[in-house]
């Protein structure tokens, strides 16, 4: 039998050298030019569904916060405008507690003279209405009649059948949901008990805020790690400085609201003065609409006691007013605070009344106040990050014993090549 040897072993050998030539080739390589499908993915669509998944991830946790706090929110209202309350007062405690004030009497005094100046305003109100109470009804009735006169006689031609129409489609309209008007009734009464728990609720959660507010937030970072916290920080500051800046100059803000108004309401010799800058002072709370709604209300009390004439010229004082805010007073005011576009200031107040109604109107804007601040703080962190990034990663270069940031150069593009020596140095 004849047997032969082929000598395959240098084939393989040679085999296996080829092959780690081209595997070490592989690995010099681009790593995304490895795999196809990166590879062959554009670099649009691979930053779209990055930032895709995570926004979906951030989207159901806001959907499930929000249904949480909608399920709460007998609780999460007043908690909110507690916050609200400790971002317009904390200057006045933290300036009281820099006299040797306890944390405790400082924040209390401060709550104090929130409730002292709500119910002293309201007590005005009512002061002025009960002493002329004769004297407004009276008036109130001619105001109506010359209301309906003029109604009769002006360019509208309304007959006296048309009124009457009306009249007994309202009665019976009436009388169709008087069950359901009484049920409205009856919710009303615990409405107004639920009313009284928030702002108990809101009273003692800001008190607590103001006194241990500070202690809170260190609790909180305690949780974080430390090198998210140091990002979350900035963020968090420049969010609650926003917030108080912008609660301070919108309470400014609405006070002189109201002054004017009230003036306005004086000139025309309105006994209501004092109401009417009660209510305007409350909604310019609410940016745009409050106004359109005091104005409004305003108006409508001008023309039952002094005639249409005079709401007339009421609701031109208004505008007035609303243009002096607009064009003076936000860009002075609210624009050093925070600097928030009219837009965004109506899409905000938008989803706010449709998502939560009233509350949600009110507390929309100091929520964009607040995402405002926080973006503006996450701003200097990434602008820092980004030049610690480019410092640590820039050789500095040596002419002569002379340090710059510049990229090194080859030593033929060196002016004076001769004189001086180019060294990079790590």
């Amino acid at each position: 039998m004849i047997v032969c040897y082929v000598p395959i072993y240098p084939y393989a050998e040679r085999i296996d050298h080829h092959r780690w030539e081209d595997m070490s080739a592989i690995e010099q390589t681009d790593p995304q030019s490895v795999s196809d499908d990166i590879a062959l993915t554009p670099i649009w669509l691979r930053v779209t569904a990055s930032w895709g998944w995570r926004l979906i991830v951030l989207c159901g946790v806001m959907v499930i916060v929000w249904n949480i706090g909608t399920k709460l929110s007998q609780l999460t209202v007043p908690l909110l405008i507690a916050l609200l309350i400790a971002a317009g007062f904390s200057p006045l405690t933290d300036f009281l507690g820099q006299h040797r004030w306890p944390r405790w009497a400082s924040s209390a005094v401060s709550l104090l003279l929130l409730v002292f100046a709500v119910l002293g305003l309201l007590a005005i109100v009512g002061a002025q209405i009960a002493s002329q109470w004769d004297e407004l009804v009276s008036t109130a009735t001619s105001g109506v009649s010359s209301l309906v006169n003029w109604l009769f006689t002006g360019p509208l031609n309304i007959s006296q059948e048309q009124v009457n129409g009306w009249i007994n489609q309202a009665t019976s309209l009436v009388r169709q949901y008087q069950s359901q008007i009484a049920g409205a009734l009856t919710s009303a009464g615990g409405r107004i008990g639920a009313f009284v728990a928030g702002l108990l609720t809101c009273l003692t959660a800001a008190f607590f805020f103001l006194k241990d507010g500070s202690r809170m937030a260190a609790a909180f970072g305690k949780v974080i790690p430390d090198h998210v916290l140091v990002k979350v920080e900035p963020m968090a500051r420049g969010g609650w400085t926003a917030l108080a800046s912008y609660v301070r100059a919108a309470v400014t803000v609405a006070a002189i609201d109201g002054v004017g108004a009230g003036i306005g309401a004086l000139a025309l010799g309105s006994n209501l003065w004092v109401a009417i800058i009660a209510m305007t002072f409350i909604c310019s709370f609410v940016p745009i609409i409050g106004a359109i709604t005091a104005a409004t209300l305003s108006a409508v009390v001008v023309l039952v006691t002094l005639g249409p004439v005079k709401a007339v010229i009421m609701v031109v004082v208004f505008i007035a007013v609303m243009n002096i805010e607009a064009n003076v007073l936000q860009p002075l005011l609210l624009g050093r605070a925070v600097e928030i576009h009219p837009l965004l200031i109506l899409l905000g107040i938008t989803a706010g009344t449709i998502l939560a109604g009233i509350p949600g109107a009110l507390l929309a804007i100091p929520a964009v106040a607040f995402v405002t601040g926080c973006v503006r703080g996450a701003e200097g962190i990434f602008i820092d990050d980004d030049r610690g990034r480019r410092k640590a990663h820039l050789p500095r270069v040596r002419y002569g014993g002379r340090r710059t940031g510049k990229t090194p150069t080859s030593p033929s593009t060196i002016p004076g090549e001769g004189e001086g020596q180019s060294t990079i140095e790590s």
